[in-house]
C-alpha cells in the first residue's frame, strides 16, 4: 500500500493523525466489508476500506456501508482494479456512501459514476457519492 499512500488524501503528519488513521483502518479491517485485490505474486494492489454505518445499524437495523479509503497501486490502476473493488462492495445490496476528498488522484469519482453512484452532496473539501440498490433487491439486515 506504500505505492498508493501519496494518492490518498489523508494526513499522517502528527501522532494523533496517525492514531486516527490506524483506528479507522482497524475498524474497517475487522468489519469484513473491505474488499482487497492481489496480483499474481500475491502482492496487495488495491483495497476499499469500508465499514457499516453504526447509526443506521443501531437505530434502523439497516445495513449501510461507508467507504473510508479507496486505494490502488499505480501499476494496476489501468487494469480495472478500482472498479472491481467497487463492484464487490455493491454485491452486498446495501446503500453505499463514498467520500471523495480533494487531492484524490486515482479517478475515484469517475469510477463511482461508472458503477451507478450519484453525487449526493458537495461541500468545500469533499464530495459525497451514494449508491442504492434497486428497491426490490434492497437488503435489510
Amino acid at each position: 500500500m506504500r505505492q498508493t499512500a501519496a494518492n490518498i488524501p489523508c494526513s499522517i503528519e502528527s501522532e494523533s493523525d496517525q492514531e486516527r488513521a490506524l483506528t479507522e483502518i482497524m475498524k474497517c479491517c475487522t468489519a469484513e466489508f473491505s474488499p482487497v485485490a492481489f496480483d499474481a505474486k500475491r502482492n496487495l494492489v488495491g483495497a476499499l476500506l469500508a465499514r457499516r454505518d453504526e447509526l443506521d445499524w443501531g437505530l434502523r437495523n439497516v445495513e449501510t456501508i461507508n467507504v473510508s479509503v479507496a486505494a490502488v497501486s499505480d501499476s494496476h490502476r489501468q487494469h480495472g482494479v478500482l472498479k472491481m473493488l467497487i463492484e464487490a462492495i455493491l454485491k452486498r445490496n446495501a446503500p453505499v456512501y463514498v467520500e471523495v476528498k480533494p487531492g484524490e488522484a486515482q479517478g475515484l469519482a469517475a469510477d463511482l459514476k461508472a458503477c451507478g453512484f450519484s453525487l449526493a452532496k458537495a461541500e468545500e473539501g469533499a464530495e459525497l457519492y451514494k449508491w442504492e440498490p434497486p428497491a426490490a433487491e434492497a437488503k435489510a439486515a
